[in-house]
């Protein structure tokens, strides 16, 4: 953090001393008689507008909230204390790990951003679990761990995510079976809206554990985590099959599942350049050198013959990053920062999969997904899913996490887009609820309160409960609206 300290000065940051309770306002002099000095730290509270502006938006580029200040905290301890104050003074506040939600949920107006990114620390590693920060990145994590052979059962997508922050959310995978991230938790630190430091696991505290898990920082701010780690081989087979009939993909899909011989299958849609839409299934098998999967067993008894599909065998590391090195090639050419993202994204259950992502790709238009964006289809098992925050349609053993990864197509703002846009997110939406889907909250989608009431539907009174006395100044992540 000293070197932190020093950077910070050379560009001219201002250093917070403490809040003017008249004026509602931080001070940097420290003469106000009204003034309520900060508490000792080991990092430092910043309110000069070049520290603010990075923590003003999110990658969605849509909502602009601005905060007073950012804590870039030297330790947990920075905190807890920082928590205690901002709960005395009616401050509210946002943990923000890499703000990669598309709709506020990580921003807090005239509030405090905690920037967690410096709570990174690798505690302990071993063949089992690890034990880390809550601002690690899972790309740093995995960095480690598959060149030991060894990683996460599952892991999203992008990896250059905060691990507190997907697991806040819950964490989606390819992997069919291992469920969600936020079910591969051996036990957290958790920061609650009181400012206490709370050890939590499946024995101990169980409460602020499944409150915390999925809970989208509404009673607490994961600070370490330990996760669960298995075996990596360093190989993985890739096969993909391309499909332009909706009811062929599907057919051809579930019979990968069904069999459950596969580790990954999901689908990658985007246009097939003359007004269409692809789907592409994907499925990916583990290995080691010697031993590579049998591909006429693993893609038997399909539509499409062995020989049609594409296979290319690709170190594990490579693989799991696949999607950190698209996003890196979209920043350096200009393409992501700033670029407005109204992400779609609802799990569906498995007897309206099929009909619902039919007629909305039959509807989608060019616009909709964006010459950079693309669509996704994660099917996963329910019963895999235990954490009880995170609202899957309950009717059905498979459930599909479907995904319209929208894009526009430069950066910059565009209020007509932006309003097209998030209307058609709800009018998907309320179809969606329809036929049983429920939300996946890191969309573009305004939500009342009484939509989250229906979205949480028999858990809703207990993380009110939980709100009410883990944060009763309630100042925690306002950013989803969920409690007003």
């Amino acid at each position: 953090m000293l070197s932190r300290r020093l950077m910070l000065a050379g560009v001219g940051a201002t250093v917070v001393l403490g809040f003017n309770t008249t004026a509602r306002a931080w001070s940097t002099s420290g003469a106000e008689s009204a003034l309520r000095r900060l508490p000792s730290l080991d990092g430092v509270v910043l309110t000069d507008p070049g520290s603010l502006a990075p923590y003003s938006t999110d990658a969605g580029s849509s909502v602009h909230e601005t905060p007073v200040a950012v804590l870039l905290p030297g330790s947990v301890s920075d905190i807890q204390k920082m928590v205690r104050f901002c709960a005395r003074h009616g401050i509210r506040v946002a943990a923000r790990g890499q703000g990669h939600t598309t709709f506020g949920q990580s921003l807090v107006e005239c509030g405090l951003v905690i920037d967690m990114g410096s709570i990174n620390q690798v505690h302990s590693i071993t063949s089992e679990r690890a034990d880390v920060g809550a601002g690690l990145k899972w790309s740093e994590l995995v960095a480690i761990t598959i060149p030991q052979g060894r990683k996460p059962p599952v892991l999203t997508g992008y990896l250059g995510l905060s691990i507190g922050g997907t697991l806040s959310v819950g964490g989606i995978s390819t992997n069919n079976r291992g469920g969600a991230q936020v079910d591969n938790v051996r036990e957290l630190d958790v920061v609650t809206g009181t400012g206490d430091l709370i050890t939590c696991s499946h024995r101990h505290n169980r409460e602020v554990f499944e409150i915390a898990l999925a809970g989208l920082g509404q009673c607490g701010i994961i600070t370490r985590a330990v996760v669960d780690l298995v075996p990596a081989p360093p190989l993985i087979r890739v096969y993909t099959l391309n499909y332009t009939d909706n009811a062929l993909f599907f057919a051809d899909l579930r019979v990968l599942l069904d069999r459950g011989e596969l580790h990954d299958v999901f689908n990658v849609g985007g246009a097939d350049g003359a007004g269409g839409w692809i789907y592409q299934l994907t499925a990916a098998q583990p290995f080691h050198v010697g031993s590579p999967p049998d591909d006429a067993r693993l893609l038997r008894d399909l539509s499409q013959p062995v020989s049609a599909a594409e296979v290319v065998d690709v170190p594990a590391l490579d693989f799991a990053m696949r999607v950190d090195t698209g996003i890196d090639f979209l920043k350096q050419i200009g393409l992501w920062d700033g670029v407005l993202h109204p992400w779609f994204d609802v799990f569906l259950p498995d007897r309206s999969v099929e009909s619902y992502v039919d007629e909305v790709m039959s509807q989608l238009t060019p616009e909709d997904v964006g010459p950079t964006g693309f669509l996704l289809l994660f099917p996963l098992r329910r019963s895999k899913l235990s954490q009880p925050l995170l609202r899957v349609p309950n009717c059905d053993e498979w459930v599909y996490l479907f995904d319209i990864l929208t894009a526009a197509p430069a950066p910059g703002p565009d209020p007509d887009f932006q309003r097209r846009m998030l209307a058609r997110n709800r009018t998907l939406f309320e179809k969606a609820r329809r036929v049983g889907g429920t939300r996946y909250p890191i969309g573009s989608l305004p939500f009342s309160q009484r939509d989250w009431v229906l979205h949480f539907g028999e858990q809703w009174p207990r993380l009110s409960a939980a709100k009410r006395r883990l944060d009763p100044a309630s100042i925690l992540t306002p950013g989803p609206r969920i409690f007003g």
